[in-house]
């Protein structure tokens, strides 16, 4: 019989307070850089509480350019009217990051190129090799140009360099998304400044995913308890249970004695890694009925559970700004701490699979079981504003 090894892949889970100084959920958030779709799941409500509806992403806009050449985006024009005054996002689309030339854009003005062997060494400017390519003789390269640097500027040796490269050695161009917010008082439409090319201006899409009035079956879960005891790994190394990172044992972040399963006297809450899958079932629109004679699956809510009169989950999809998402999210706790009409509530955030970073500036690739780069806030109504932040990645992905 074939054995095949499990693929790699990465589990981590932080529990902490808004409120702490050391918690680094804006971290977490602001340094994620590009989302393809976020999910909120609000159990015990009907539809979307208003507070939430108006902070999410319904009318927001992105955009798709075609074959926009790379050194457009090295100008110092551009550099001036867009990454001086806003936040500006651009990926490349329709390209495999194992396998094509890949270029992102961060709004602190670093250029990413993702490239193959052949690209690199046509192309002239200095990087470094993939930290997954594990071949002896590199066959992919990372290069890194800072636009916002003091020296690039005319007349210094690398901004002529850059200039030179991307004109005369190698005129790479794409397929590129652009996320833009501006400063305040200053915009310009991206068709208008890139005329000469076809922009075409995008709305994210929203989707209802679950909306009910019947009872539904949710885990039973608690702040404070993340996992069993002593449960810091799965059996094959990969899955992380952190406390700010930080192995969690039997301690809360504000000191006090955390919850725990009573082994004698049954289990009383749902481990993060449960709730974690059972979501992740939700957001798939999977019933989790667990009726044995359902046809396309038997997956029930994990057990202990408690019913909810209702619940409700919407997704959005496009090229969603980290912005955004710090905005819903804390849209999200303000009405668990008002209204404390639910025991928790949560978020979810989707990273494009074939982009050159997941978190600030680690890498991402793309390895056996995709290019998943995901990211979960469970958030708690008590005081003080208790979350769990469950972060999931493909083995391909340097994260701390």
């Amino acid at each position: 019989m074939a054995k095949f090894d499990c693929p790699s892949c990465k589990l981590i889970v932080e529990k902490s307070m808004f409120n702490n100084p050391k918690s680094r959920h804006e971290y977490h958030v602001r340094d994620h850089h590009f989302n393809v779709a976020v999910d909120i799941f609000v159990p015990g409500c009907t539809k979307l509480p208003s507070d939430l509806q108006d902070v999410c992403p319904d009318n927001d806009v992105y955009w798709h350019i075609k074959q926009l050449p790379v050194l457009e985006l090295v100008q110092l024009d551009f550099i001036q009217k867009f990454l001086r005054r806003g936040d500006f996002y651009a990926l490349s689309s329709g390209t495999r990051i194992d396998t094509d030339n890949v270029v992102a854009l961060l709004p602190n003005g670093e250029l990413i190129l993702s490239v193959t062997k052949d690209t690199y060494e046509e192309l002239g400017l200095e990087g470094k090799p993939s930290k997954y390519d594990q071949r002896r003789k590199p066959t992919r390269y990372i290069v890194e140009v800072p636009l916002l640097n003091k020296s690039y500027q005319k007349g210094k040796s690398g901004y002529e360099r850059v200039q030179w490269c991307l004109k005369d050695r190698l005129n790479l161009t794409f397929d590129i998304l652009v996320a833009w917010k501006p400063a305040e008082g200053h915009h310009i439409e991206l068709d208008t400044y890139w005329s000469n090319y076809t922009c075409n201006k995008i709305v994210v899409n929203k989707q209802t995913v679950l909306q009910t009035t019947s009872a539904l079956s949710v885990p039973s879960i608690n702040s404070c308890y993340l996992a069993s005891k002593g449960h810091d790994q799965n059996e094959n190394g990969r899955s992380q249970i952190q406390d700010n990172g930080q192995p969690v044992r039997e301690r809360c972040q504000d000191n006090t004695n955390c919850a725990s399963n009573d082994s004698d006297g049954g289990k009383e809450w749902c481990e993060a890694e449960e709730m974690f899958e059972w979501l992740g079932a939700i957001s798939c629109g999977v019933s989790c009925t667990g009726k044995p004679d359902a046809f396309i699956s038997t997956f029930s809510c994990p057990e202990p559970s408690l019913q909810v009169s209702g619940a409700v989950c919407h997704r959005w999809t496009g090229f969603i700004t980290p912005g955004r998402i710090k905005e819903m999210l804390s849209r999200l706790r303000h009405y668990l701490t008002s209204t404390n009409s639910a025991d928790w509530a949560a978020i979810t955030v989707h990273g494009f699979a074939d982009s050159p970073l997941s978190w600030h500036k680690h890498e991402h690739g793309y390895s056996t079981c995709g290019g998943e780069n995901l990211y979960t806030f469970v958030v708690f109504p008590e005081d003080g504003g208790k979350y769990w932040y469950i972060m999931a990645t493909g083995g391909n992905d340097d994260i701390s």
